[in-house]
């Protein structure tokens, strides 16, 4: 597959800076670039731009000594995934219901539908318009699956739950699963039936062996948007926001409310019950405790202001000297104390 740099930027809604006729013929990253390849640079990357051996390279503002073309654009990371998708375009998978595939009583199912081997479709199901089931895939009963999503090997939706439409589960997602509750009476836990469902708006994306628990009443609910990593659970009637990431390993425990634009770096915890407002972002490995105002950026276990706490791990880093100071200090407050005393 070949494009002119040309006609890449008229895909892009970008301008050329250079020979918009050299061909390119595939895509890399910066540091890998070859002569007939496209890439992209974004922030301090673009100094790396002049020794690149790229055949052309997406920017967002023109390049001082680049020796290739340029594209210029608005948003060269979303350019480049456009550029990505034309040089690497979906498998197409056959439309229709493979023969070994299950399929369940009042089962609907839309117009240019793929069901690949050995998928399971319970009763009462609705399937939407171009929906793609891979192999191995299981819907339960009374699930609704909406239009253009796509569902990848061995993922589960169990009964009841609701996905919108564009949505993509990654291989071995589970939607719906047990939420996690019990009774304990004299050190012995009983089950509580666990009732609910989970709802997916739109758009949304869940990654691979990731978990959302269906709710013990209601619905465990991610909005509009939302991308979920890989490794990542939600337990019962946990609400997300629009256009929230949640990145891998993070966990949030049960009836916590999210606000939308909320940022959950990797291996981040949360308590249940508890609320958080909009445009939040946690760093890597934050414990999140307490209920948590719009607008912030929190780290560390305890929660705190990210700037607290790099105050507080620049001391901890001084400890070991602080330590010796204070044993000092001690000892010449003993001397001084000897020599008062002796007067």
């Amino acid at each position: 597959m070949k494009y002119t740099v040309e006609e890449l930027a008229k895909a892009v809604h970008g301008s050329v800076i250079g020979d918009g006729a050299k061909v390119i013929e595939e895509t890399r990253s910066l540091d890998q670039g070859a002569p007939q390849a496209i890439s992209f640079a974004i922030g301090e990357y673009c100094e790396f731009v002049p020794q690149a051996k790229s055949g052309a390279v997406i920017v967002e503002a023109p390049v001082e000594g680049a020796p290739m073309p340029l594209i210029v654009v608005e948003n060269a990371k979303v350019a480049f995934a456009q550029i990505l998708e034309m040089f690497h375009p979906p498998v197409v998978f056959p439309k229709g219901i493979h023969e070994t595939a299950i399929i369940g009583k009042n089962v609907t199912i839309g117009e240019n539908v793929s069901i690949g081997p050995y998928c399971v479709v319970y009763d009462n199901a609705i399937i939407g318009d171009n929906v793609v089931l891979h192999p191995y895939v299981y819907i339960g009963h009374n699930t609704r699956i909406g239009d253009d999503t796509v569902i990848y090997a061995g993922a589960i939706v169990h009964e009841n739950c609701v996905i919108g439409k564009r949505v993509v589960l990654r291989a071995k997602a589970v939607i719906g699963g047990e939420g996690f509750g019990f009774a304990t009476e004299n050190g012995v836990h009983t089950h509580i039936p666990q009732v609910g469902n989970v709802i997916l708006e739109d758009d949304v994306e869940v990654g691979a062996c990731s978990c959302i628990d269906n709710a013990t009443m209601g619905s465990t609910l991610v909005r509009r948007g939302t991308k979920i990593d890989n490794l990542v659970h939600l337990g019962h009637n946990v609400e997300i926001g629009e256009d929230c990431f949640l990145i891998a390993q993070v966990g949030i425990a049960g009836s916590t409310k999210c606000g939308n634009h909320v940022i959950f770096a990797g291996q981040t915890g949360c308590t249940g019950h508890i609320t958080i407002g909009d445009n939040v972002t946690f760093a890597g490995k934050t414990g999140i405790i307490g209920n948590v105002p719009s607008d912030g950026l929190y780290a560390g276990y305890p929660m705190r202001p990210h700037k607290e706490w790099l105050k507080i791990e620049a001391y901890q880093s001084r400890l070991p000297d602080m330590a010796k100071t204070v044993k000092k200090l001690e000892k010449e407050v003993a001397r001084l104390k000897e020599q008062l005393e002796g007067k």
